[in-house]
Parts: C-alpha cells; structure tokens; sequence
C-alpha cells in the first residue's frame, strides 16, 4: 500500500469561530478515510499535513481547496513515505497564540502579515509541524 504525504499552506476566511468547525469536519472525514495528519493556525493562517493513501489524500485535499472558508490554498509539498510521521492523530490541531509565536522567533516570520506560502520551503513547514505537536 503506497502512503503520500502532503503538506499545504492557507489563509482564514472569515473569523475564527470556524475553528472549531473545520477541525471536527477534518476529524470525521480523515478517520473516515484512515487519514491522519495535523493542522496548525496561527494569525489567519493554515498549515496542514495529511497523510494517507493517495486517493484519499489527494480527494481531501481537493475539498479544501474548494471550502470556501480557505483562500490561496498552497501546495507546498507532496511526496511519498515509508511510514507516517503524524500516525497518531487522525488530526491534530493547534491554535497558536501570539505568546506562543513568540516561543517559536525561527517560525514566527512564516505567521506575520506578509506571509505568502510561495516563501515557505516545505522542509521548513514540515518542521513546523513536528514542532507544534509537542
């Protein structure tokens, strides 16, 4: 059974009161589908890996970019793995805060108002990710 895993970037639409939304949505359809994965938000903005069978993954994926409380929806990665790095969440989130942010200054600049997804290497993002499961 071949697994991908792909890692995206997006920002909010609307305000943050579907969080909470998104993430129970995200939880249903991944366990669903034997996804797992993990989504991040900070100041607006997404960054989310998934992980699965590439049918699955790659059908998710086109549900994000097409909920329409995401905008500019990035590809930033996409490869094939030997075994999950995020196998234990069938989706993790975390919402950082801005007091967070600042425990973390080497991300910190992927957050900030003129963040575009085109910028974030996608070892970096992946980075980001491990590190806020922790």
């Amino acid at each position: 059974m071949s697994v991908i895993q792909l890692v995206y970037a997006s920002r909010l639409v609307g305000d943050e009161s579907v969080l909470t939304s998104i993430h129970s949505h995200a939880v249903r359809n991944n366990t669903a589908h034997m996804i797992t994965g993990h989504l991040l938000y900070a100041n607006g903005r997404f960054l989310q890996v998934l992980e699965g069978e590439p049918k699955q993954v790659h059908q998710t994926f086109e549900h994000i970019k097409h909920d329409n409380r995401h905008q500019h929806v990035t590809l930033l990665l996409e490869q094939t793995i030997e075994e999950r790095a995020f196998m234990h969440w069938n989706m993790g989130f975390r919402h950082l805060s801005a007091d967070e942010l600042d425990q973390m200054p080497a991300y910190k600049a992927y957050f900030q108002d003129d963040f575009s997804a085109f910028k974030i290497q996608p070892q970096i993002a992946l980075e980001i990710l491990r590190h806020s499961c922790r």
